[in-house]
């Protein structure tokens, strides 16, 4: 009798106790892929914070605000779990958000980068974006002729943002007399713009650019009565 009972228990043991373990392994794994999706959610919130409306359109922060309440529904079982997750507890937050944006009810930041501080604070969040919305395809299916139109978007607000300091460098330039060094910088500028002239909002700050660079021009290279008079 006792041996029997030593064979089942035996027989259960190798049985479940692999099962058991197996289990625990798959909640571990499953619950750091959530910690990890969590971590990467909030810094896509943080570098979204640290990027001026003017640099970023509507139609971008929608759609990586789409993207990321998806994310959330993916890890939702982090809740039912007891699992503390400060993304995953903000999805009526951004819910709301992306519908504010999309009915244009959102207040917009349209603050240019002053110095380069901003620049640099500004383009590391900007690059981060890039990354996360590069691998958007292969993590959860995004449409990439979709993605390409939104890593083009981010690309050009890159740009811009290197042209708004520029800009803002040459005008200083210029109140201080030192045109050529003014026109160097706004040629720089439009050559950052040309770069991205797929994007339908880069034709209008070309126009301005090349304006500018005109003003300077003509100011730089005009003569004075005395030499333009004929001997």
């Amino acid at each position: 009798m006792w041996i029997v009972f030593g064979v089942i228990v035996f027989i259960v043991g190798v049985s479940v106790l692999p099962f058991l373990k197996w289990r625990r392994e798959q909640k571990e794994r499953r619950e750091k892929l959530f910690s990890r999706l969590s971590k990467r959610g909030d810094n896509i919130l943080n570098a979204l914070d640290k990027v001026s409306d003017r640099y970023l359109t509507r139609d971008t922060k929608i759609f990586i605000l789409d993207h990321l309440i998806s994310v959330i529904s993916v890890i939702s079982e982090l809740i039912k779990a007891n699992y503390e997750s400060s993304f995953v507890l903000r999805k009526e937050e951004l819910v709301r958000m992306a519908t504010e944006l999309s009915l244009g009810q959102q207040v917009t930041s349209k603050d240019m980068v002053a110095n380069q501080e901003q620049l640099d604070q500004t383009n590391e969040a900007l690059e981060y974006l890039l990354k996360e919305v590069r691998i958007m395809p292969d993590n959860f299916g995004v449409s990439r002729s979709v993605v390409r139109h939104h890593l083009l978007l981010i690309r050009y607000a890159n740009a811009l943002v290197y042209r708004d300091l520029l800009v803002r460098q040459a005008r200083q330039d210029l109140d201080n007399d030192r045109k050529s060094q003014a026109l160097e910088k706004y040629r720089d500028a439009l050559a950052l713009i040309e770069k991205n002239g797929s994007v339908a909002s880069s034709k209008r700050e070309k126009v301005r650019l090349k304006k500018m660079i005109k003003d300077v021009e003509t100011l730089l290279f005009k003569k004075e009565p005395s030499e333009s008079r004929v001997e």
